[in-house]
């Protein structure tokens, strides 16, 4: 089967169909009600910042209800131009009736409005990022999680939340976080291994954030690179034991590329905002000098990245209402390709946080019943695409690439194990 190509009208019918199935349209607005218990469940209620123009937007989404149109706009855009496997997956969802309206997706929607203004403004004003690091910190610590004690912290985590896959991925996206707060901080000076190694003794890094801070072969992005790669796997095992072996070979494809193409990274001057936008807002949170990892990909990777993880959370993961915003927000779902994973990692951050928090509030909000048809569907569509990927990048036809996928598989944990034991050397 071959991946389908979408002129921008066909594209546009299809969102303007989907976004009708759910019960959505361009005149809507957020609900303050709705607000205020999100910004209570992601512990931001409290939270008070330096930002004016943030200042103002928590305080005006709980009082007045917003213009859903801007992002709105935004996102038809990102999908129209950027996510052909997204677009067949809910033309296929048309077909079959899938989409319905509920109010989980009212809330979702309300979700992705807070969601896109946090990961724009900690994308485009460092403060701000570490003002909502340092409040998450405090929260997190209160519930007795505190990273630098990783072992007796995941224990407890663990009787928190009772999965290790979202722990496993609040664990390994701290030191990204922290590397992120460091090298902005910065700007274009490394940081000295002898200012590493007192911070690593005053506990303000654990041993993972040290490792990743510490420059490997005169590269220090190479530790970035492995730690992306360990993020995919730890999805692509689960889902591939889950049952979605199909999407595993995304996953596979997706990690493949950062070894045999390693992405090119700096740390460079620029405004992080969805492409060929018209939203005033991001006028208001951009600043002049604002330093931010340029993570040089290409748009088809980032494109199957983005399906591939919608895919599995669709498949694998509860509490859609919040961890589906996390992709479809506009600095994620509409961004530069080489701003795609410094803005990912953000709104990831945040959405594991929110499950956190929402875990030990003992809340848990389930998916559609037949969410593992749809999730098993949408596999097969990107596993076209993930072969029309290898050919084009790694220059490996369908059967090589099935090869390899099936050797890393059929000793999952073990291969994943390994990766982590090479990153931790």
């Amino acid at each position: 089967m071959n991946t389908k190509k979408y002129t921008r009208e066909q594209a546009t019918i299809v969102i303007d169909k989907s976004m009708t199935s759910f019960g959505l349209s361009l005149k809507m607005k957020t609900s303050p009600e709705i607000m205020s218990s999100i910004l209570q469940e992601m512990n931001l209620n409290d939270f008070k910042t330096y930002n004016k123009v943030m200042n103002i937007f928590f305080k005006e989404i709980v009082t007045q209800p917003q213009a859903l149109q801007p992002m709105f706009d935004n996102i038809k855009k990102g999908i129209s131009s950027k996510h052909p496997a997204i677009l067949e997956f809910a033309e296929l969802a048309l077909s079959k009736n899938w989409f319905k309206p509920s109010k989980k997706v009212i809330r979702s929607i309300n979700v992705t409005y807070i969601l896109e203004a946090l990961t724009a403004t900690m994308c485009n004003d460092h403060d701000f990022f570490v003002e909502v690091q340092n409040h998450y910190k405090s929260k997190e610590q209160k519930l007795g999680i505190n990273t630098i004690h990783f072992f007796s912290t995941l224990v407890h985590a663990l009787s928190i939340s009772h999965d290790f896959f979202k722990l496993a991925k609040a664990f390994s996206l701290d030191p990204l976080m922290i590397y992120f707060k460091f090298q902005r901080g910065l700007s274009k000076s490394p940081i000295t291994k002898k200012n590493l190694k007192k911070l690593y003794k005053e506990n303000q890094i654990n041993y993972l954030e040290y490792k990743l801070l510490s420059p490997i072969h005169k590269n220090e992005i190479a530790n970035i690179n492995e730690l992306v790669r360990i993020n995919i796997y730890e999805a692509g095992v689960t889902e591939y034991r889950n049952g979605f072996k199909a999407n595993a070979i995304s996953a596979h494809e997706l990690s493949e590329i950062l070894i045999n193409k390693p992405p090119v990274t700096i740390f460079n001057n620029k405004q992080v905002i969805p492409e060929n936008n018209a939203d005033s807002f991001y006028n208001s949170i951009t600043k002049k000098e604002n330093t931010f990892p340029i993570i040089k990909l290409s748009q088809n990777w980032v494109s199957l990245y983005t399906s591939w993880n919608m895919t599995f959370v669709l498949g694998n993961l509860n509490n859609l209402d919040m961890v589906f915003p996390k992709l479809l927000i506009p600095s994620i779902i509409n961004a530069e390709s080489e701003n795609f994973l410094g803005a990912r990692f953000i709104s990831l951050w945040l959405s594991i946080n929110h499950i956190i928090f929402r875990n030990y509030k003992k809340i848990k909000i389930t998916g559609p019943t037949n969410k593992g048809e749809m999730a098993k569907a949408w596999s097969e569509i990107n596993k076209k695409y993930a072969f029309e990927l290898a050919n084009k990048e790694t220059h490996e036809n369908s059967k090589t690439l099935t090869r390899k996928y099936k050797r890393f598989f059929s000793h999952s944990f073990y291969n994943l194990f390994k990766i982590i034991k090479t990153f931790l050397k």
